[in-house]
């Protein structure tokens, strides 16, 4: 199994959501799992390629706009990789939107998605977004992703209501 992570944070930038990717990754590579992380370009490494460890990091993301949904959609086709698996916290993309809706797009494409939520804070939109359309971009994802993970019990609640 392959699974293409997308995070907008990874060592060596400071954030718990990069360390939680990296610790995540190593899990799943020592059980047999083959992994890859889309992170930005502030994530560089020296020979960032592929590390000892066997996760292959790529900082290619300068803007977590529109276009990461064909960028991410390739790169799934180009590796073989079974899941996407986007690890979120609205500040590390950046405020912006696009990642909100990428799931529902990506399963369009046959690409199975799963969804980790770190927080629910709700991005920025534009001047004057209401909060019920911030929190509506938030909560979006975990109605078209395949599998929704989240990290605490008041985050649960909150998605089930």
């Amino acid at each position: 199994m392959h699974i293409l992570f997308v995070t907008g944070e990874y060592p060596p930038m400071q954030g718990g959501v990069g360390d939680y990717t990296r610790e995540l990754g190593h899990a799943l590579r020592s059980l047999g799992a083959r992994v890859t992380v889309l992170t930005s370009e502030r994530a560089v490494q020296p020979d960032c390629a592929e590390f000892g460890d066997g996760i292959r990091v790529l900082p290619a993301i300068r803007r977590w706009d529109w276009p990461i949904w064909r960028t991410v959609r390739g790169l799934a086709a180009d590796l073989h990789a079974d899941w996407v698996h986007v690890q979120y916290q609205t500040a590390a993309f950046g405020m912006h939107p696009a990642i909100n809706f990428a799931p529902w797009w990506w399963r369009r494409q046959a690409l199975h998605t799963a969804w980790t939520y770190h927080d629910l804070l709700v991005p920025y939109l534009f001047p004057k977004a209401g909060r019920r359309l911030r929190m509506w971009t938030t909560e979006h994802p975990a109605t078209t992703a395949d599998l929704v993970v989240v990290t605490n019990e008041g985050d649960r609640l909150q998605l089930e209501r």
